[in-house]
């Protein structure tokens, strides 16, 4: 049974992923009865002497797969496998010469390139489900974070922290503010385990703010009932008192104050992201 398994091996000069995904795509249109195997991935082949060192592990019994993208080791991983009768397949050949001729442009042939792009696709898809975990104040993985808001009930810290974590592959909490000595000293505790240069405060003009909370107490309570409760919620000689804490906040533990009255949230994001140091924002460069 053994003899009728056919033998596959890629060869690759980043992970292999690529060749896999093409290969798989393609053995799919085959029948179930068709057998087969693949037997090793070679990975970072990226010199000669590590093609010498894979051909030394393979003969005619298998059949190479493989996605080298700098045009001399290719060419010399393809004389190699010719004179050795070794039927092999580069899958990305096809596709940059077709590319090359339709863009008008040469390739860069860095390897690796893709593996960059799955990582940073994959380190957003991470980051943009902590995010949401993280928002609102909830979550319990503070300490992971990469950057922290913080500021009054609806001074605009979720759309800022989610816009941060879809395009720029940030790990963002957003935690609110309430405006008393004990929910204070609940703050400082779980903010403890990150480094204060990663916490900005929202301030937000005292007027905008009570008109966007009696806009949020007119979701809440359409009918008028209940809106009583909420009076204090949106009254603006409340928010004043509000916003002096929090400016003393600020100021006592040195975090940044961003004022987000009025601002479009890209606007307010690259002030953010200006203001942190590149070590701390790992992917600015991320589209």
């Amino acid at each position: 049974m053994d003899d009728e398994v056919k033998k596959i091996v890629i060869v690759s000069d980043g992970t292999g992923k690529t060749a896999r995904r093409l290969m798989d795509a393609v053995l799919a249109q085959y029948s179930d009865h068709v057998l087969f195997s693949v037997v090793d991935t070679f990975q970072q082949v990226r010199t000669k002497e590590r093609v010498d060192s894979v051909l030394k592990r393979i003969d005619d019994r298998y059949l190479v797969i493989f996605s080298i993208i700098s045009d001399d080791l290719r060419n010399y991983f393809h004389n190699l496998l010719e004179e050795a009768g070794i039927l092999h397949l580069n899958v990305l050949e096809p596709m940059l010469n077709t590319m090359s001729k339709f863009l008008g442009v040469h390739p860069e042939y860095k390897p690796g390139l893709l593996q960059i792009i799955d990582d940073r696709y994959y380190r957003r898809i991470d980051a943009i489900g902590y995010t949401v975990e993280h928002d609102d104040g909830r979550g319990y993985r503070t300490e992971e974070a990469e950057l922290v808001l913080v500021g009054l009930s609806r001074s605009c810290k979720t759309p800022i922290s989610m816009y941060i974590a879809c395009n720029f592959g940030m790990k963002v909490v957003n935690i609110p503010i309430v405006p008393n000595e004990r929910m204070k000293e609940q703050l400082l505790r779980r903010l403890s385990v990150v480094d204060s240069k990663i916490i900005f405060g929202m301030l937000m003009q005292p007027d905008e703010l009570a008109r966007a909370r009696e806009e949020r107490a007119q979701l809440l309570f359409p009918d008028d009932h209940g809106k009583g409760e909420l009076h204090e919620y949106h009254d603006v000689r409340e928010i004043r008192n509000e916003l002096r804490f929090v400016r003393k906040l600020y100021a006592d533990e040195n975090w940044k104050s961003i004022d987000v009255t009025k601002r479009a949230i890209e606007e307010i994001a690259e002030e953010i992201l200006r203001e942190l140091k590149p070590t701390d924002f790992r992917f600015r460069d991320m589209p």
